[in-house]
């Protein structure tokens, strides 16, 4: 039932980016808080680095706070940027890949992320770098734990 809550509140939110500017920050707040857990971590794709040895590297990003993903949904809301879903799909327990398409004046780009969902709400979620087919399957597993450890959390009479 929380994934079912999730995507209408998620599709809302997506909405709401229509490029228009047409929602006071009160509302704007109201739809972000129905999506984003207060506990959400956002964690970003790896970096590509060319190290000394003339090879590629991955270094790693912090992850993001749910005050700073507020602060840059808000920077790109007022900015007019407008969001297209590509994709919404259930792929594990309470787990949801979802592709987005942004575009913001003449800059297109798209942003793919699995989501674990807790509560009706995202709680974590990990940006996917599509050039590494695995990296959804890692995602995938992750969520696996995730969940194991939160069903751990709440004792059960079993």
């Amino acid at each position: 039932m929380s994934t079912y809550q999730f995507e209408l509140a998620f599709r809302q939110y997506v909405a709401a980016f229509d490029g228009t500017n047409d929602l006071s920050p009160a509302e704007f707040k109201s739809l972000f808080d129905n999506v984003h857990h207060k506990d959400l971590n956002y964690l970003p794709k790896d970096e590509r680095v060319l190290g000394g040895d003339d090879m590629m590297h991955l270094k790693a990003k912090a992850p993001l706070t749910r005050e700073e993903i507020f602060q840059l949904h808000s920077k790109h809301y007022a900015s007019g940027q407008k969001v297209t879903l590509i994709h919404f799909r259930k792929i594990g327990l309470d787990c949801i890949d979802i592709k987005v398409r942004l575009v913001t004046g003449k800059e297109d780009t798209t942003v793919r992320v699995a989501n674990t969902i807790s509560g009706g709400q995202v709680v974590l979620s990990r940006e996917i770098d599509e050039s590494f087919p695995l990296k959804i399957l890692g995602a995938k597993c992750a969520n696996v734990v995730y969940k194991w450890k939160e069903m751990g959390t709440y004792q059960t009479n079993m």
